[in-house]
């Protein structure tokens, strides 16, 4: 982007360091730093926030609001703060932001899985999770509507927020993601499989990614996951992997009791967060890598797996046809003895065209492309400013 003077871009950066949209937003940062951009940024960070994902780049500083109410941060504190230090666009990368705010801000919105009933999404939610959706709810789409601009991340979620939120389509910026780049360095065999077994994991599994939101659709996972390995082929006898899971999260959620159900409770491990390189030892080995999530902004997970090498089984739903393109293998997800033949065919022998489709996903999908994406839509909130 070209301009008489460099942007001065403020972010809300309290969610860098964590897995899912802190990886987003790190690689973006990482992406920007990488390119000739004329630009200085101010990162706020939180208490959580990982120094270390702070690109080192004489552009970027920070400004550390630890012990700081998190909601006071979002609404007053970081615009008040963007706006002395000079700050020509406000970005907040986690759906929810300012709903009044000196400096035009620019919001990213994932997806609008926020505005479903909770009991849709978790089985069995804590007091803080009601508190957290209450707010969502409230706050998301007034922020989007407040904002000089929205990103977005896929064809699918940029339809949600014209259809759900009423935004006008040239307010939506629809941007991309991509692989990070740690997912495309592949771990020693030998080293790959000691972490395995140190996570109890012999022999074939399937792995998934879990959470305890029902969109994820493990309950129907571990059901189609008990007929394929009940069946001759590469899953019989198998393991399945669930990882993502915070502490305390399995117990928020079904899925005990549906592998209980299905007679696979002993074949089924519940793993929480674990390291980087312990995810990239379970890609490396898995059998098939399952994502029959029910909706999706993006499936950036589908990306990692492609840049591993593993056969990968994903929904035929919302934003992951877009994303995974001819390199998976397709499921109904709603239904269980399709998702059974689905594991079964991504775990048989790997066919050249999804070797190529998945290829070719990742050329697509890259964070370069993301930053001139992201520019495009901090440029329109400057020249509101």
């Amino acid at each position: 982007m070209k301009s008489a003077a460099p942007l001065r871009l403020a972010v809300d950066a309290r969610v860098l360091g964590q897995r899912g949209i802190g990886r987003y937003l790190a690689n973006l940062l990482r992406a920007l730093a990488e390119g000739p951009q004329d630009l200085s940024v101010r990162l706020y960070l939180g208490r959580a926030s990982v120094r270390e994902a702070v690109p080192k780049d004489p552009r970027f500083s920070v400004q550390d609001l630890s012990g700081t109410h998190p909601a006071w941060a979002e609404q007053v504190l970081i615009p008040r703060l963007a706006r002395a230090w000079g700050a020509q666009a406000l970005h907040y990368p986690d759906n929810s932001g300012a709903l009044h705010s000196p400096v035009p801000t620019v919001l990213t919105l994932h997806d609008t899985m926020w505005l479903r009933p909770l009991a849709q999404a978790i089985a069995r939610p804590t007091v803080r999770q009601r508190v957290q959706d209450a707010y969502r709810k409230f706050i998301c789409p007034r922020a989007a509507r407040a904002a000089a601009a929205v990103v977005t991340i896929s064809r699918h979620s940029a339809a949600c927020l014209e259809r759900d939120l009423g935004l006008a389509p040239a307010k939506i910026f629809r941007s991309v993601e991509g692989v990070d780049p740690l997912f495309l360095r592949r771990l020693p065999a030998a080293q790959a499989a000691r972490r395995r077994v140190a996570l109890g994991l012999r022999g074939p599994y399937v792995l998934c990614s879990g959470a305890s939101d029902r969109r994820k659709n493990i309950d129907r996972l571990i059901q189609a996951f008990a007929r394929a390995r009940a069946r001759p082929g590469r899953l019989k006898g198998a393991q399945l992997a669930v990882t993502s899971l915070r502490p305390g999260e399995a117990a928020t959620t079904t899925y005990r009791d549906t592998a209980r159900a299905a007679g696979v409770e002993a074949q089924v491990r519940f793993l929480p967060y674990i390291s980087d390189d312990d995810l990239k030892a379970l890609y490396q080995g898995a059998a098939v890598f399952a994502f029959p999530s029910l909706w999706e902004g993006f499936g950036l997970p589908v990306l990692e797996a492609y840049a591993m090498g593993c056969p990968v089984l994903v929904s035929a739903a919302t934003a992951l046809p877009e994303v995974a393109g001819a390199g998976a293998v397709y499921a109904d997800p709603l239904d269980v003895e399709d998702l059974a033949r689905g594991l079964g065919e991504a775990a048989g022998p790997a066919s050249a065209r999804r070797r190529q489709g998945a290829a070719k996903q990742l050329k697509r999908y890259t964070w370069a492309e993301a930053a001139r994406q992201h520019l495009r839509a901090w440029g329109a909130a400057r020249a509101r400013a």
